[in-house]
């Protein structure tokens, strides 16, 4: 009698492990599309990246890798020049830019897109804050130390 009782753990063990082998075979949930085009954006295959720049229809969002003269032609150099430390992506056909980042106490990473109209606030914000940074640094606005010697 003691036997069948420790036959039912052990089958139920293996009916889970062939359950959870079956589900990791059929491959999950199709991947997230801007993953997928931001993993096509920075792969070193070139079948990769012209496969991304096509897209695939449907209802959700349609993300693809733009070209170089695309970008180029919607940035100023200012703007380039700031963009290049983010991934290009298009959704629906407008230009975003994105980066790959782990929130703190997370090992798992987001992606996390700007539009064009946030990269150029940031970088006049930027630019701003820069300036105004140099305009201080060189004027006296407490009083201490601003005597000529006196």
């Amino acid at each position: 009698m003691g036997m069948k009782f420790a036959r039912a753990p052990v089958s139920a063990g293996v009916m889970a492990s062939v359950l959870w082998l079956s589900a990791c075979a059929s491959g999950g949930p199709p991947p997230d599309s801007a993953s997928a085009a931001y993993a096509a954006a920075t792969s070193q295959d070139p079948a990769r990246q012209a496969a991304a720049s096509q897209g695939a229809g449907g209802k959700k969002p349609e993300w693809t890798v733009p070209t170089e003269e695309e970008v180029a032609a919607a940035l100023e150099k200012r703007y380039l020049d700031a963009a290049s430390d983010f991934v290009k992506l298009k959704k629906d056909g407008e230009l975003r830019f994105c980066k790959r980042y782990r929130e703190i106490g997370s090992s798992i990473a987001r992606i996390n897109c700007i539009t064009e109209a946030e990269l150029r606030t940031q970088v006049d914000n930027m630019t701003q804050y820069r300036d105004d940074m140099r305009n201080k640094s060189g004027k006296c606005t407490h009083g201490v130390g601003c005597g000529g010697g006196g």
